[in-house]
């Protein structure tokens, strides 16, 4: 199996794989296909090729929003991918949290409908 071949004089370096043949030339292999001509990693971004890439991670969304308020990223001029991480939480701490928002909503209503009868001055004044 990995025996010299008979015609070949031992004196004669055997040809190496390495060197480009015409037949080599001709064929596109894969690791040229899926190897980028050039990766440069920046402190802000990663440029392979001739293409930028750059991560943003948000961590919480506005308080309030109004209607298209991702209108200005859905219509970006270049392309982009968007994903976004939901994770699980269960129903009982959702509840927990709904119950503390309205109670937290309904004693700041009731504070302002009182500052409005007293003419914008609280009970101690």
């Amino acid at each position: 199996m990995f025996t010299k071949k008979k015609n070949q004089n031992p004196g004669q370096p055997a040809q190496q794989l390495t060197q480009a043949t015409p037949a080599r030339k001709q064929f596109v292999f894969v690791p040229d296909i899926i190897a980028p001509p050039s990766v440069e990693i920046d402190f802000n971004h990663i440029r392979v090729g001739e293409k930028y890439y750059k991560t943003l991670f948000m961590v919480g969304y506005p308080r309030f929003v109004s209607a298209n308020w991702l209108e200005p990223l859905i219509n970006f001029e270049h392309s982009m991918n968007v994903s976004m991480f939901i994770y699980p939480t269960s129903s009982a701490d959702v509840l927990s949290d709904l119950r503390r928002k309205i109670a937290e909503m309904e004693a700041t209503i009731a504070s302002q409908q009182e500052q409005c009868l007293f003419g914008g001055r609280t009970k101690a004044s």
